[in-house]
């Protein structure tokens, strides 16, 4: 039991503890619901203060939406502060640990989009959370899987400009800006984040694991390829101590993913584009092609179902890939382009992957 008290509420047990935080199940005295509440640990003076300003003040300039964790009362006294919220059942990396096998695409997509609108919701009204993980993505087991962002201690508002603190983040969703910048970074760090988060729902493992940020880099740059000297201008003024890098050749993620919706693949890396004006913002997430029969109420599996929008949308490289195939009038429609491409690019990377003997990891550091 814990040692301190919180006024109006009854602490029933201890449920998680983080750097900064205790969680625990409470009861209201008053209308005998259950919430979780969130103890900092440090000294809060006033709400004014460092420790309660981003996760009361800030949040209270963002109206509620089912994508994102509200507060729901808030206890200051003796200089502790206790965030009171509704309770939920799991946080996104808790639920990855308990599976044997990653979640199904289908599964995928549809807690991803939740994930992106409430983003979406955040940056739409002026905020950045600036440390998205799936510790931070909390679960809810209710007529279907409800996900929400929380932990805004270290939000930021958009309206505010660089430079902001240059160590913010926790390392492994940590975006190449946030390392290679003094604090020159923006709200498409959140949409990296996601991205990571996005491929570790599909493989249960964490895209990019580094014990610092140089190893940080080495893992991006394996992937994406080390930036050129043009890049590299873009994220000036830059953090000196980050630069000395090896230089590396871009591998292809469809290897890692050779299953892959194609349209997924393409919401993947346009959320994990080295530079963040190349990368997607997360409005432009949430229109993608991939969620369009989540957007639409569309039935159907993960073959992308034809809807008035995707009728008109044929992706690039899918016009790349007709120039190579003729078709029918009769396999035109958006299905069919969508199979014929899948299983085209299926067939290459086969190939690719039998004749690349190895496909490099980081190593997997404790988390």
């Amino acid at each position: 039991m814990s040692t301190f008290k919180i006024t109006g509420y009854d602490i029933i047990h201890q449920i998680g503890s983080g750097a900064y935080s205790e969680v625990f199940l409470v009861r209201c005295r008053k209308s005998g619901k259950s919430y979780a509440a969130k103890h900092l640990i440090d000294c809060c003076s006033d709400l004014m203060c460092d420790v309660a300003y981003a996760e009361i003040q800030l949040m209270k300039s963002v109206p509620s939406h089912p994508n994102v964790m509200q507060l729901c009362d808030h206890v200051l006294e003796n200089k502790s502060l206790t965030l009171i919220m509704h309770l939920m059942d799991i946080n996104l990396y808790e639920y990855m640990q308990k599976r044997v096998r990653p979640f199904s695409e289908n599964r995928v997509r549809k807690m991803l989009y939740q994930i992106v609108l409430g983003l979406e919701h955040l940056h739409q009204n002026g905020i950045f959370h600036r440390d998205v993980k799936p510790e931070n993505i909390l679960v809810k087991f209710s007529s279907g899987i409800i996900g929400k962002l929380a932990d805004f201690g270290t939000a930021a508002t958009i309206a505010q400009r660089p430079p902001y603190a240059i160590y913010i983040a926790t390392r492994w969703y940590r975006a190449p800006e946030c390392m290679l910048s003094m604090g020159y970074y923006g709200p498409k760090m959140d949409v990296w984040a996601v991205g990571c988060c996005f491929y570790e729902m599909l493989t249960l493992k964490p895209l990019f694991q580094g014990e610092n940020e140089i190893e940080m880099l080495d893992c991006i740059h394996e992937l994406l390829g080390s930036p050129s000297s043009a890049v590299l201008e873009r994220f000036r003024p830059w953090n000196v101590k980050n630069l000395k890098f090896a230089k590396r050749q871009a591998t292809e993620l469809r290897w890692h993913l050779p299953l892959m919706n194609v349209f997924g693949m393409d919401l993947m890396k346009k959320m994990l584009a080295y530079c963040p004006d190349q990368r997607l913002s997360s409005k432009n997430v949430a229109n993608h092609t991939y969620f369009e029969e989540l957007m639409y109420g569309s039935k159907g599996g993960g073959g992308g179902a034809v809807t008035k929008l995707s009728q008109w949308f044929i992706p690039f490289s899918l016009l790349i890939f007709r120039r190579h195939k003729k078709l029918s009038k009769f396999s035109l429609s958006h299905q069919s382009l969508y199979n014929e491409v899948n299983e085209h690019e299926m067939k290459s990377c086969a190939g690719q992957l039998r004749n690349k003997t190895k496909v490099s990891q980081c190593n997997t550091p404790v988390r």
